[in-house]
This record gives structure tokens, C-alpha cells and sequence, in this order.
């Protein structure tokens, strides 16, 4: 009895780690938690190994940046369209070695600019980083 339920424990640890071999390359979504609808630009900045950056599929949104010499962080800008404010959801896409280390990402806004350019506050600013 004691050796099927080891063998049976082992059978699951088996089959629960099927495929988990290595890093898992591919994309985390940064995201916007609590949008204002008066912001229009906001600069963020990604900590966690970057390889690259890219706007999220069907956005609208201009996306600029860049990483550090060592990949540990990024500095990013994302624009609204003219006329338009941000929503909830994806603002940047970050390409990483491995999505499993989702935990070990963050991101935070550190300026904002409203709609007419001006330099908002960004206390109250949600930002999460995510599996898309």
C-alpha cells in the first residue's frame, strides 16, 4: 500500500512537471490598472530583464524606450492618439527570457502628461505586469 502511494505521488510530480524543462522565452504584458482619462503620455520604468519592447496587439498607442547596458531595466514612453486618453489594460509588451519569472518584474509610473501636456501627479497610478 505504501509503495503505490509513492509511486502514485511520483507519477503525479511527473506528470505535473511535463514540459516545464528550462526558461520559457515570450512576452509580459505592463498594465494599467486605474486609468485618469486626462492622461495622455505616461514614462515608466520596467525592472526585471528586458530583452525588447513592443506595443500590444491592436493598440493605438505610440510606444518608446529603451533598455539599460545590463538588460535589467527598461525606460519607456507610451502615448495616447490625439484626442484620446489611456484605458485599462496593456500599455508595453517586454520580451523576456523567461515568462515563469513573471514574479520578479514590476513597473512604475514616474511621470505623466494630461491631455494638454502639462506634467501630471502620478500617486494613484496602478501599473502591474502580467502574463497577456
Amino acid at each position: 500500500m505504501r509503495r503505490a502511494a509513492l509511486l502514485l505521488a511520483a507519477a503525479a510530480l511527473a506528470a505535473g512537471c511535463e514540459g516545464q524543462q528550462g526558461p520559457v522565452a515570450g512576452e509580459l504584458a505592463v498594465r494599467l490598472v486605474a486609468p485618469r482619462a486626462s492622461d495622455r503620455g505616461i514614462q515608466l520604468i520596467v525592472t526585471g530583464r528586458v530583452r525588447r519592447l513592443a506595443t500590444p496587439p491592436g493598440s493605438a498607442y505610440l510606444v518608446f524606450g529603451d533598455t539599460s547596458s545590463n538588460g535589467d531595466t527598461a525606460r519607456v514612453v507610451v502615448v495616447a492618439p490625439a484626442g484620446t486618453g489611456f484605458t485599462a489594460g496593456e500599455l508595453v509588451r517586454v520580451l523576456v527570457d523567461d515568462t515563469r519569472q513573471v514574479r520578479h518584474y514590476a513597473a512604475r509610473a514616474i511621470a505623466l502628461a494630461t491631455a494638454s501636456y502639462q506634467q501630471g501627479d502620478t500617486s494613484g497610478v496602478s501599473l502591474t505586469v502580467v502574463r497577456p
